[in-house]
């Protein structure tokens, strides 16, 4: 049989519907990825922060991915160690913005290690939110506050000028104060003398020391109680320390919940009987925190960490996460280029209490980038924390 050649026209046409068919389909638009770069120790004496700041961080990011008003957005975290150095945190902030192009920056637990990154994050107007821990004072500062950087964990100042008064007229009037000789711990002794505590003598302890004995025995016997400032193995160290001596059976004990956090104490000491604290979330879901929206999240927390009372600094990293997604979710950010945006919604956030914020609500300070939430002054009773007072937001956003 003789084969004619088609015409031109009715060749190309061929040859067109052939590549039509042969040509891919077009793939489905990829999810838009917003890289936040976290600074968290993981290693050295605040290794169990660190460690549970990540969980809070996880949990809270886990669960962005139900929220429709994020659908078609992608989390990643990109991690760096800085084992609470501060040469090494800002290297690492470095490094996550310049090689990473991270689009927001997380973390800096130690109050140097926030300062640092604060400046940092000013320098290169790179979003920043503390993730969980740096309560030192000078971070809302002038001087210190800038256009990017935002805390939404309590003050130093808060939260002792929310604790002093009923301190004093439920506890003890004479208080001798034993600090971390760091950052956080000069700034939680500077601000409980302001506040009006009667400190009838201090003892700073350098930062990492293993042997407490020495500083314990300094503490006065005559006053009404001792007063700790401490933070991570630190205040392990010297409340052990201070129960072996029997201060406890002497003196009154009290000081920032930093001192019986669960990541340092999962199972509180018999001689902590009557130990009170000041802090934004007591592990126990008791008093004005027994709300449904805690006891959902608490509920969600055993999911991930089955059989394990919350960590605090877990519930601050969800809680500062949650936060930073609010914000975004409400600015449409969607990358470096938008930092404006998100910027301007940090800064006017306002948060009312929910599961994802679940010690009560949140509302961020303009003129400080630091935000106003309740607080709650706690006891050791038979081996639980019993929360007995909270402080409203309205009576903490008065502090400054």
């Amino acid at each position: 049989m003789n084969h004619r050649p088609l015409p031109f026209a009715r060749l190309a046409t061929s040859l067109a519907l052939g590549l039509t068919c042969l040509a891919p389909l077009p793939a489905a638009a990829a999810d838009q990825v917003i890289t936040i770069g976290l600074v968290n120790p993981r290693t050295g004496p605040f290794s169990a922060l660190g460690q549970a700041a990540r969980r809070g961080i996880d949990l809270a990011l886990a669960d962005a991915k139900s929220n429709p008003a994020l659908a078609g957005v992608t989390f990643k975290v990109v991690e760096r160690d800085s084992a609470a150095k501060v040469a090494d945190a800002v290297r690492y902030a470095r490094e996550l913005e310049s090689r990473e192009g991270v689009d927001v920056l997380m973390g800096g637990l130690s109050s140097a290690e926030c300062l640092a990154l604060q400046q940092f994050a000013g320098e290169e107007k790179l979003p920043y939110v503390v993730a969980s821990g740096c309560w030192v004072d000078d971070f809302g500062a002038p001087g210190h506050v800038n256009r990017y950087s935002f805390r939404t964990t309590p003050s130093n100042k808060q939260r002792n000028v929310a604790f002093v008064s009923w301190l004093t007229q439920n506890v003890g009037k004479r208080w001798y104060v034993m600090y971390s000789d760091t950052a956080y711990g000069q700034s939680g002794l500077k601000a409980f003398k302001e506040a009006g505590a009667d400190v009838v003598g201090s003892v700073g302890v350098p930062f990492g020391a293993t042997d407490m004995a020495a500083y314990v025995s300094k503490v006065d016997r005559n006053a009404d109680g001792v007063y700790f400032v401490f933070a991570g193995r630190d205040a392990t160290l010297a409340l052990q320390e201070a129960l072996s001596q029997g201060l406890g059976q002497r003196l009154k004990l009290a000081g920032m919940q930093s001192l019986v956090i669960p990541e340092a104490f999962p199972k509180l000491p018999q001689a902590t009987e009557g130990l009170v604290y000041i802090g934004s979330y007591p592990r126990e879901a008791s008093g004005p925190l027994d709300t449904p929206h805690n006891r959902a999240f608490q509920k969600k927390y055993a999911t991930v960490a089955p059989n394990e009372p919350v960590a605090l600094n877990a519930v601050e990293a969800y809680v500062a996460t949650n936060a930073l997604l609010k914000a975004i979710e409400q600015s449409g950010f969607r990358g470096r280029r938008d930092a404006d945006k998100l910027v301007s919604a940090l800064e006017s956030l306002n948060a009312p209490a929910s599961a994802q914020f679940p010690a009560g609500p949140l509302s961020m300070r303009k003129e400080d980038r630091q935000a106003v939430v309740p607080l709650y002054i706690g006891t050791v009773k038979d081996g639980k924390e019993t929360v007995i007072h909270m402080v409203p937001a309205a009576d903490v956003g008065k502090i400054r």
